[in-house]
């Protein structure tokens, strides 16, 4: 699924909306998503997941490896269910 096929669900469901409309509030939802993982925080959807953003240690030894950020996803177990029905 693309951000393309979500503007299109989300304006089936709600056809009141404009398309430009819903694809202004998807991004605005985002890059707010987005920002709060660059500062750090925890960012959790009820019955959807929550992200985070972990930093790794740095490599030491032969060839030398600096540390990275990483971002991690866990879903919640309502979303599980629905997966694995």
């Amino acid at each position: 699924m693309t951000k393309r096929d979500i503007i299109q669900r989300c304006h089936e469901k709600c056809p009141d909306f404009s398309k430009s409309l819903t694809e202004k509030v998807l991004n605005f939802i985002l890059e707010e998503i987005a920002l709060s993982l660059s500062r750090g925080e925890k960012v959790k959807l009820s019955g959807f997941g929550t992200w985070s953003v972990k930093k790794t240690s740095k490599k030491v030894g032969v060839k030398f490896k600096p540390s990275k950020k990483l971002l991690y996803y866990l879903n919640t177990t309502n979303l599980d269910a629905k997966i694995n029905r």
